[in-house]
């Protein structure tokens, strides 16, 4: 019996690409119970093992990155008949119906669809960092036609990515929108053809790996946690970056690359 999350770790630069996949293609990679554990201890891994550099998530086979939550299954992944104690602990320390998603990574992720990208699907869509599409994939808040909420963090990630002017209509409508009105409107970062977009992923991949990794995470994770803060706030919490930064190996060695006339471009 197949798995259905499969990881995979592979060597880059100084680093280590860490790649995810859901592994249910024949129900367009939707997420059940055991899919939800697995990609919980997945993400856990990512996030806490500092040899992997960047991770890429992606849904198997050629039509969807994923649908959803498994309404076959809805049970397995909310307790429905949780009491009022059970409920707050849910609230409080849970981690989310699609396994991981209210952790929050400051590591780099690039996320890449193919296809069908609906309701959890586009939710775990919207943690990657950088978020490739293939020119055929679609987005969809399709959970609103069977009145099931966004509980993943899509009210919190969508808002925050394209802004309430393009976030809004998409969670009150779930109207489904292509790759380039995705583009357009900044749910997306770039635009492959068709079958390219995981090769464009793990070329991304490598190269982060290749730049030095200390001011990459600081910068990151200045980023994410500063982005609400008032600006004095947030200006204080990046200052904190520049002694650790400043200090480490990993500026050191990229002096010393730039001192010898070695120049690198993202491309």
């Amino acid at each position: 019996m197949q798995k259905p999350i499969l990881t995979e770790t592979t060597p880059a630069g100084s680093g280590n690409i860490f790649r995810i996949t859901i592994n249910r293609p024949e129900i367009h990679n939707c997420v059940n119970g055991e899919t939800s554990r697995l990609f919980l201890e997945a993400w856990k891994k990512f996030r806490d093992d500092d040899t992997l550099t960047v991770a890429v998530l992606h849904g198997a086979g050629e039509k969807s990155f994923c649908s959803g939550a498994d309404l076959t299954a809805l049970s397995e992944l909310v307790n429905i008949n949780a009491n009022e104690r059970e409920i707050e602990q849910t609230i409080k320390y849970g981690t989310g119906p699609m396994g991981g998603s209210r952790i929050v990574q400051i590591k780099p992720v690039i996320t890449v669809s193919q296809g069908y990208t609906y309701a959890g699907g586009l939710e775990l869509f919207c943690h990657g960092h950088i978020r490739i599409a293939e020119k055929q994939a679609l987005f969809s808040v399709a959970c609103r036609r069977w009145g099931v909420p966004l509980v993943d963090g899509g009210t919190v990630y969508l808002p925050r990515l394209v802004g309430n002017a393009a976030a809004l209509p998409l969670i009150i409508t779930g109207q489904r929108i292509r790759a380039d009105r995705a583009f357009q409107i900044g749910l997306v970062w770039e635009v492959t053809e068709k079958g390219k977009g995981l090769d464009r992923a793990m070329r991304m991949a490598r190269q982060i790996c290749e730049q030095p990794r200390d001011a990459l995470l600081a910068d990151l994770s200045s980023a994410i946690r500063g982005v609400h803060l008032p600006i004095e706030e947030a200006l204080l919490l990046e200052a904190r970056n520049i002694y650790p930064v400043i200090r480490s190996e990993s500026i050191k060695k990229g002096v010393e690359r730039f001192n010898k006339g070695e120049r690198f471009w993202f491309r």
